[in-house]
């Protein structure tokens, strides 16, 4: 088909009597929960993954609304489109609420249409040749699903002339808003004008926190920096927002969520060409732009832009059992958008490098040697340069090979780890420092209790001495380790030995274990 078609709308006049309609907030606050802290510390959780539907936010609005003496339907417009209505609330309205309403009968091509059936509209035909465009009334006598037109007594398919055509609409049908809109029926014992507050819960927007850690080149300080990136998901943009961050893990019930609904879809059909423009659940997407006009395409999925700002941090305080983050200054985070403020910078922190093993019991082939797993272990102690809350998030680890820029060794997730607690970064494998276990005798009791006697050689072919953490994992009811060798002590339940590796050499390690 060589015709597209160009729906073009001009608002209605002011709202009727007994109407009231407040454009957009005077200000609005954000509080944005982290709601997607996966458990498995290895998975990467992506902000730009998130659909509109998850995430959590609390919008704080402030509007000012001139309103009549008596019962009034106030519409308060530009709410988010992920609004869940049922925890909206409306303060220091002068008299009582009656009802509440959420408009979901959105401004799509389809509803367009469809509001306007049996009305008079304009069909603009371009003449193919000469370019010239002819307007002429006609009225719409079919929908959505294949607009059929009345024009000069005949009826006709819209596209069917084989012209590029398109419909030109007078206003609005009633009943349609061309952005989210929640309201009230209330009733106002006296005329005035009233400044507002408006909140409630919405999805479609999260948070995370990423770290980057830089090694010194003493290698045993590192520097490190913390942002909490922003994502907003919805079709609202917070433009010079306060806005908080709440780590920690909140309690949520899963259906506080907006309502599902469905949009028209757009169909236009003639044979034997068709095309369809569907509009589904909240996000308005119909890339469409063909011959001479087309429907405009809605910024869609995904986010679009990246802002990173790190001229002041954002401040900690307490909310409870949470942790608050407040950004040092009102901040826009556009829709389809992300943005990263800094909240840590602690320079000169103390580590551990030392490698780890762990073994949970599969027999391995006699004599072959396997990686152990380089690891940075910090103290989140004040004293060790850091002494922060750290909210859960991924870390990346850059480290110089002695001259020029640093460059990536690894990257690991950390969970929320309180002041005082230990934090390990895992950055990969060690392709100098590895482990061989054999496993060389085995009995099993009459009693149901077995026992395995191992022996593990640990092998260091780095030219400086390193340590070694060797885990044997818990095997259940009954576990125990005796014979040992070396004196073990206990990490999460396993059998955990320090082992001191010289330059160049290795070490033995001999014991027992016992399991039902």
């Amino acid at each position: 088909m060589r015709g597209a078609i160009l729906l073009a709308a001009t608002l209605a006049a002011g709202p009727a009597a007994g109407q009231v309609v407040s454009t957009a907030p005077d200000e609005a606050a954000v509080t944005i929960y982290r709601l997607r802290v996966p458990i498995d510390i290895s998975v990467d959780d992506r902000l730009e993954e998130m659909e509109p539907y998850e995430g959590l936010a609390m919008i704080r609005e402030t509007r000012t609304i001139e309103l009549p003496a008596g019962r009034s339907r106030i519409s308060f417009r530009g709410v988010s489109d992920t609004m869940v209505p049922e925890t909206a609330a409306v303060e220091d309205l002068p008299g009582p609420t009656v009802e509440r309403n959420e408009d979901y009968n959105l401004l799509t091509p389809g509803a367009l249409v469809e509001g306007s059936l049996s009305r008079t509209v304009q069909l603009v035909r371009t003449h193919p040749k000469t370019g010239v465009a002819t307007a002429r009334p006609a009225v719409l006598r079919a929908g959505a699903d294949g607009p059929v037109l009345e024009v000069d007594g005949r009826v006709e398919g819209l596209g069917c002339s084989g012209a590029p055509e398109r419909l030109v609409f007078d206003g609005l049908p009633p009943g349609l808003a061309d952005k989210p809109t929640f309201s009230i029926l209330a009733d106002v014992p006296a005329a005035g004008r009233y400044k507002v507050r408006l909140s409630y819960l919405a999805t479609g927007m999260g948070w995370s926190a990423d770290y980057v850690a830089r090694v010194a080149a003493d290698g045993r300080t590192l520097d490190l920096t913390g942002w909490i990136t922003l994502a907003n998901q919805t079709s609202m943009s917070l433009v010079r927002a306060p806005t908080d961050v709440v780590a920690g893990n909140l309690s949520h019930e899963a259906e506080t969520a907006p309502p599902e609904f469905s949009t028209t879809g757009l169909t236009i059909q003639c044979w034997p060409l068709r095309r369809q423009v569907a509009v589904r659940g909240r996000v308005l997407n119909a890339p469409i732009a063909r011959g001479h006009g087309g429907i405009g395409a809605v910024p869609g999925e995904g986010l679009e832009e990246i802002v990173v700002t790190a001229e002041r941090r954002a401040t900690l305080s307490e909310l409870g059992d949470y942790k608050l983050y407040t950004l040092p200054e009102p901040t826009t985070v556009a829709s389809h958008q992300t943005k990263q403020v800094q909240f840590l910078e602690q320079r000169g922190v103390r580590f551990e490098r030392l490698y780890a093993f762990r073994y949970d019991g599969d027999q391995h082939d006699e004599g072959e040697l396997e990686p152990a797993t380089s690891v940075l272990r910090l103290k989140n102690e004040t004293k060790a340069g850091l002494g922060k809350p750290l909210p859960a998030g991924a870390v990346t680890v850059m480290e110089s090979p002695g001259s020029g820029a640093s460059l990536l060794v690894g990257q690991w997730r950390v969970r929320d780890t309180a002041v005082g607690l230990p934090v390990e970064l895992e950055l990969g494998r060690s392709m100098d420092v590895q482990v061989n276990v054999d496993e060389t005798g085995y009995r099993s009791g009459p009693n149901g209790t077995d026992w395995t006697d191992i022996q593990a050689t640990f092998v260091n072919d780095k030219p400086v001495a390193v340590t070694l953490e060797y885990r044997q994992a818990n095997q259940g009811d009954g576990f125990k380790v005796t014979k040992a060798s070396r004196r073990s002590t206990n990490k999460n339940g396993d059998a955990m030995w320090l082992i001191r590796l010289p330059p160049r050499g290795q070490e033995t390690l001999r014991y027992r274990v016992y399991s039902e």
